[in-house]
Parts: C-alpha cells; structure tokens; sequence
C-alpha cells in the first residue's frame, strides 16, 4: 500500500517520490493507530495541545503536532551510537484536507479488499507471545535495540 503525492505532467498523474509504503503487516498496524490519529487531528482543528507520536511499524513513525498543522508519516533512522531515531525526508507530510481524503480512501480500499481488514499486525503472531519475539522483530524493534543495548542506556 503506497500513500504517495502525484505531480501532474502533461494532463496525467504521475506518483511522485514523496510518500511511504507499507506492506500488509505495517498496513496492519498503521490502521489500528487511525482512531488515535483521528482524534489528535480533532485537538489540532480545535487549536488544542497535541503531541502525538507513534511507531506504526518498521522504521515508519507518524507525528501530529500544534506546531505543524499536518499529519506526518515518515521513515526514521538510528544515527550512529545513539538510542533516539531521527526523521529522515522520505515520507509525506498531509494537510488536513488531505489527510480527510486519505481516510475516505482508506475506508474504501478496505471495503474493496477485503484481505487487508484481516490483516494482521506482527505482534499478533505466536512469535511475539514473549519479549524475545519482539525484540528480535524488524517491524517492532527496526533499530535492533536487544537487551544488550538497554542494559548500557
């Protein structure tokens, strides 16, 4: 699935290099973040406090700010000797107008396909019923933070 930002050249669409993509377990867990998202995008309508940042799988984060008036998806990294991922510029920064459009979509891709309503998330296999299953998990734990690496924080 491809939440992306389209250039139009010569009257056609044509996707640009702005946005994400995730697979059906990422999918998964990016739509079980929506009604939080939802209601963090109600508080910035209303010129409320929000701070909402989530993991929502692999290196993807997304973030709802009063300082940015948008909903922002984005790939992370781990700089070099450190335990804080960083935002990189791959990822797509959404109006609000923008960001109601998305959930119509989404709404809609979900009713036409009816296999990524069951979809599910990784920590819903049998090999996250322990920590050892997450911590080994590319999509919970993308930066590989073991046990080693919280013993030294």
């Amino acid at each position: 699935m491809h939440i992306r930002e389209y250039d139009e050249r010569n009257g056609k669409q044509y996707p640009s290099r702005k946005g994400v993509s995730f697979n059906k377990t990422r999918w998964a867990m990016f739509v079980r973040r929506l009604d939080d998202m939802e209601r963090s995008v109600d508080l910035l309508r209303a010129n409320q406090p929000v701070d909402y940042y989530q993991h929502i799988g692999g290196p993807y984060y997304a973030s709802i700010s009063l300082k940015f008036k948008c909903v922002n998806i984005r790939r992370y990294f781990l700089p070099p000797n450190t335990t804080k991922e960083r935002p990189t510029r791959s990822g797509i920064a959404l109006k609000l107008d923008e960001w109601d459009a998305l959930l119509l979509k989404i709404r809609e891709l979900q009713d036409r396909l009816p296999e990524l309503k069951t979809s599910k998330p990784c920590y819903a296999g049998d090999d996250h019923t322990n920590q050892t299953g997450y911590l080994n998990c590319a999509e919970c734990n993308p930066f590989g933070l073991g046990l080693d690496t919280l013993a030294t924080i």
